[in-house]
């Protein structure tokens, strides 16, 4: 049979259509082969990304937690720092910094802290706020920052900061836990973090539970089911750690992420397949109305956006509304993406134009000034609160530099230069402005600038100018009273200090010299009584005018306190120059001086101390210089004596080598602490003990405390040593018996210290003694020579349970009327009226003073009773409580304890 052309050309067609089908299946099982694949690949890749970039994510929380961590050290450290707790005394330093970190234990956020000292390695300090302490390494390496306690179990964050108080260097460590609730808080939603070190796991977002299935930790990247549910785990090294052993361990971060949406082989398959046919039997269909349709859209957008170019800016006109609205003809395609794309950022640019005039009109408000400058000054734009600042409306041609201050434009012309040289991001500076109408008032203004590029260029400086004249000078204001005495406006113990450590920094490289002068005043304690505080005051201030006639420019007169004042005299050529400068200070005084009608008397004795010739640094010129000082006065007042004088004397040269021994016997605790029993006179029966200083001295042998007491008071040393005496005799009282008091002798320097009744409580309480056991003896010179600071003082003691005893009473003012205002306890019949009993007119002088204790109602206790008839007779005048040789002599604690077991009734 012949087959006709229709047939031919039906059969060509079926065979066409044959092999376009195998064509399109050949085609569709390649792509889909390909889409499979790909879907496989990309899904491996994707949950590799996925997870990398959780790990990414969640090291950075960790880093900014780190940092946050080390803001807070940096914090806690400044404080401490500015506190000055670290420069002072080991007992007072740790007592101050116990009480000051658990005050800030709820803020902080530190577990411990811990201190070294440097150069001894020896821990000074440590505070944890857990009460297993673990066994810290102080000597970690400096960059060490994350601690493996491998005893507790417990990973910390080491903040290791350095502080450098007088001579000395700390090192500072402060800890922070990890825990599993902080890994909790820093985890993403449904997902798992873990912190490994090796294969060892350590903490879990997931609590302790989630230890259990911990990923291990050499693998950077797995798949595991647990439970039925697919899981993908990735891990990252933070950092390295040293064990116990010796080991060192990488310290890992590992995520457990649940894969979702996890979709079978053979659906992809077959849904490839399906997808590629049906993309393959429409693609002729619909590609050239598609195109057609494409290409006026395209032309919408274009068109779209060259009128918004075109148009005022932050304008979107309807027409261009109505050609986006072309683009955005169907919704599920790219270029309808695009469309509502570009409509968006038309929108945000129309309200981002609009946000920057509100801005601008905000700052006008604020009267800050934004402005733009070239590199060389050019004002290029700013606003209007510019023209207020420097009161110029004409911005053209304006340069910045010309409506500064000239001694302010070198400065901001340095500022601007490194900000373009060393790449700065912003600088801020404060200089004086001057205006056009006000050129004699200074305004001062603080600027921040940052620098505009393009590419790797800079253009010009942009930045924002506020006027701060009134908080620049409330600024000075409190920095000038900050630093200057308030009665006299003399510059004050900080300010002076300060200038002393410079006269001596540029004394030692230049070859110069820096005198030192403490200057007291002869008798100004009897104007006060005399005349009255006001009149007083009045007299400080004629005192410092005339002073500072005296005085050279460079010299630097501050007032210590009281009416002591300090003289600093840098840069002498030689020691004839501050003898020079001594005798016209001697020559302003002996002049009496006139207040409110009134002559007085005008003398000073004063103490000078010469650097280097004298002292080394600044803390022993002023030693040196008050030591001057003391024997100017014990020469008779109205004098001047130099250091370098007195110590060439025979007599000064064994005083100085006491002095420097004692400073090393205080600071070394050398200083011992004796017992002597306190007899009742009704009973004979021992009620207690006085704690009594003693001091043996190997060259010298033993030194009367007549002798090294008054020198410590002298030298700043009586706080220390009183404060080792007390210590020493709280660790004897517990020894006693539980109904013994102990008598310890407080001096000014404690008294009127301002941490004395809260140090006094925390000793006691961590002795575990009732202040009820402790009389404290106070001389009656102490106690009347300042009443109202004293009483203020005495008054909380006693309030605090502390007994109160006047001590050598009758040998200082004895003023009745004051001493009747001083909830005192006790009253102490000194040594010396006790030696005299048996004489007529001592035995009268004893009589009225036990009186005196009678008619205010205080226990009379007498000193100094060497013999039986001396005992009876104060017994019979009526004294409670009886203390001297006749009984015992002082003794160390351990003979002390010795003689009250052989010596029950005292005798």
């Amino acid at each position: 049979m012949i087959s006709g052309p229709n047939n031919n050309l039906t059969t060509l067609k079926q065979i066409f259509n044959l092999r376009l089908m195998l064509l399109l299946a050949i085609f569709s099982l390649v792509m889909s082969g390909i889409i499979t694949a790909t879907y496989l690949y990309q899904t491996n890749k994707m949950n590799r990304v996925s997870i990398s970039g959780q790990l990414n994510d969640l090291k950075l929380r960790f880093n900014d937690l780190q940092r946050n961590w080390t803001t807070d050290a940096n914090h806690l450290l400044n404080l401490v720092e500015w506190s000055g707790m670290m420069a002072t005394d080991d007992p007072q330093r740790n007592n101050r910094m116990q009480a000051f970190f658990s005050a800030q234990e709820e803020n902080m956020g530190f577990e411990g802290i811990a201190i070294e000292d440097q150069a001894s390695g020896k821990p000074l300090f440590e505070y944890w706020r857990t009460v297993e302490k673990p066994r810290v390494q102080l000597a970690l390496q400096e960059d060490q920052s994350i601690w493996y306690d491998d005893r507790g179990g417990v990973l910390y964050t080491v903040e290791q900061r350095y502080a450098y108080p007088p001579g000395r260097k700390l090192h500072i460590l402060f800890l922070r836990v990890w825990d599993n609730a902080m890994l909790h808080r820093l985890s993403f939603p449904d997902t798992t973090t873990f912190i490994l070190l090796g294969d060892r796991p350590l903490l879990s977002s997931a609590g302790n539970l989630g230890l259990k299935t911990a990923p291990p930790g050499n693998k950077e990247y797995f798949e595991q089911t647990l439970n039925g549910i697919r899981y993908q785990e990735g891990s990252v090294t933070l950092n390295q750690i040293r064990t116990r052993d010796g080991d060192l361990l990488p310290l890992r971060l590992a995520l457990r992420v649940p894969i979702s949406n996890f979709m079978p082989i053979t659906l992809v398959l077959a849904s490839s397949i399906g997808v590629t046919l049906l993309f393959a039997a429409l693609l002729f269909l619909v590609i050239g109305r598609w195109l057609s349709q494409l290409g006026t859209r395209l032309d919408g957008l274009t068109r779209a956006s060259l009128k918004f170019q075109n148009e005022h800016v932050g304008m979107v006109t309807p027409e261009i509304i109505d050609l986006l609205e072309l683009a955005e003809a169907d919704k599920s395609d790219q270029v309808s993406v695009v469309a509502q794309g570009l409509s968006g950022l038309m929108t945000k640019a129309a309200q981002r134009d609009a946000e920057q005039r509100a801005y601008l009109q905000t700052l006008d408000l604020l009267q800050d000034a934004v402005i733009e400058f070239s590199l060389s000054g050019r004002l290029l734009r700013a606003t209007d609160a510019w023209k207020d600042l420097t009161g110029n409306d004409a911005t053209e041609d304006c340069n910045i530099f010309d409506c500064i201050h000239p001694d302010d434009c070198t400065s901001l012309r340095e500022q601007i230069s490194a900000l373009i040289e060393q790449n700065k991001e912003q600088v801020s500076i404060r200089f004086r402005m001057l205006r056009d109408n006000d050129n004699d008032k200074q305004y001062w203004v603080e600027g921040r600038f940052a620098p505009v590029s393009t590419g790797e260029t800079f253009v010009s400086i942009r930045g924002v100018v506020r006027d701060i004249t009134n908080s620049y000078l409330q600024e000075r204001q409190i920095s000038h009273m900050a630093l200057h005495d308030s009665l006299t406006d003399l510059p004050n113990r900080v300010l002076l200090e300060d200038r002393m450590e410079m006269a001596i920094s540029r004394a030692s490289r230049s070859g110069l010299r820096v005198a030192l002068g403490f200057i007291d005043l002869d008798h100004f304690k009897q104007v006060n009584d005399s005349f009255g505080h006001k009149v007083g005051d009045n007299m400080l201030k004629q005192v410092t005018k005339k002073l500072h006639m005296a005085l050279r420019s460079t010299d630097t007169l501050s007032r210590w306190g009281g009416d002591e004042f300090v003289v600093l005299c840098p840069d002498l050529n030689t020691l004839e120059d501050a003898r020079e400068i001594t005798n016209k200070l001697f020559a302003v005084a002996n002049e009496d001086i006139t207040i409110e009608g009134t002559n007085l008397p005008f003398t000073f004795s004063a103490g000078f101390a010469v650097y280097p010739d004298d002292a080394e640094n600044a803390e022993m010129l002023l030693s040196q210089a008050d030591r001057a000082m003391f024997y100017a006065k014990a020469q008779g007042r109205n004098n001047i004596q130099f250091f370098n004088t007195i110590a060439a004397k025979e007599s000064g040269r064994e005083t100085f080598y006491i002095q420097r021994r004692l400073m090393q016997a205080v600071h070394n605790e050398q200083i011992q602490c004796w017992l002597q029993p306190l007899i009742s006179a009704q009973t004979g029966m021992v009620i207690g003990a006085e704690a009594l200083a003693r001091w043996y001295e190997p060259e010298q042998g033993w030194i009367p405390p007549g002798v090294f007491i008054p020198m410590a008071e002298n030298m700043g040393q009586i706080d220390k040593l009183g404060q080792s005496v007390w210590r020493q005799a709280l660790q004897s009282l517990v020894l006693l018996p539980e109904q013994h008091r102990l008598s310890v002798n407080l001096s000014k320097r404690q008294l009127f210290s301002n941490s004395i009744v809260t140090r006094l409580l925390d000793d006691v309480k961590n002795a575990n003694i009732d202040p009820e056991q402790i009389m404290l003896e106070i001389t009656e010179s102490i106690a009347l020579s300042d009443v109202a600071y004293a009483r203020e003082r005495i008054i909380e003691l006693d309030k605090k349970g502390f007994g109160i005893a006047i001590d050598d009473f009758g040998v200082g003012y004895s003023s009745l009327s004051q001493l009747h205002e001083i909830p005192a306890d006790e009253l102490k019949l000194d040594i010396s009226f006790v030696r005299r009993i048996h004489e007529k007119s001592g035995l009268s002088m004893a009589a009225a003073i036990i009186s005196i204790a009678k008619a205010l109602d205080l226990e009379c206790v007498a000193e100094g009773v060497e013999d039986e008839r001396t005992a009876e007779l104060l017994g019979s005048m009526g004294v409670e409580v009886l203390q001297g040789y006749y009984y015992a002599k002082p003794m160390p604690v351990d003979d002390y304890l010795s003689w009250l077991a052989a010596h029950p009734n005292g005798n």
